[in-house]
């Protein structure tokens, strides 16, 4: 996923920004960007802490798949600066939810597995196939393993799943557009 920070400024700041040059335009969306990826990061570090809901359903350990997310934001490559725009990139999966539906379809299998129990959470069939004896009943769309005298299902298989777009994954518009002046205002501060 990929956020721009625009050169979309006032008349009065486009005077500023033009009097800086482009060599001073790229060091102010630099500044922004700095912001916006501070912002960001903690914003996801904040949800990480809180946004475990699918693991607490199941009785598993959270996938910390937020934390990761605030990783890969936070880390320098992620944010890159010109004389037009900063861009930071969150090069994690499922972060484009914040902007849009996200259709999700097997890539070299049948079905997707839905994992529906502690055991399968954030694990692949693969990584517990031989392990736990998984097996798959005829006729059924279930992976399952045998406990006991009892059988019990891990996940469900799927041919697709849509995630609808969830917007609470960043910041708001508002949000970002206060931390891009702060980053503005302090580099005019600092010239």
């Amino acid at each position: 996923m990929i956020l721009t920070i625009a050169d979309t400024a006032t008349p009065r700041l486009k005077k500023l920004m033009n009097a800086v040059g482009v060599a001073g335009r790229t060091e102010l969306h630099g500044a922004m960007g700095y912001e916006v990826q501070r912002l960001t990061v903690d914003y996801l570090r904040g949800l990480a802490a809180t946004r475990h809901t699918t693991a607490q359903k199941l009785g598993a350990a959270p996938s910390n798949h937020l934390a990761q997310a605030a990783e890969k934001a936070e880390s320098s490559a992620a944010l890159t600066a010109n004389a037009s725009n900063a861009t930071l990139t969150i090069n994690h999966p499922g972060m484009i939810r914040a902007l849009r539906d996200v259709t999700i379809r097997p890539v070299s299998a049948k079905s997707l597995a839905i994992p529906v129990h502690a055991l399968s959470y954030n694990r692949r069939p693969a990584q517990i196939w031989d392990v736990l004896k998984l097996f798959i009943p005829k006729g059924k769309n279930v992976i399952c393993m045998a406990s006991g005298n009892q059988i019990v299902a891990l996940y469900v298989l799927v041919r697709s799943v849509t995630q609808t777009q969830d917007r609470s994954l960043l910041p708001s518009d508002e949000q970002f557009e206060k931390s891009a002046a702060r980053g503005a205002l302090k580099y005019f501060k600092a010239l």
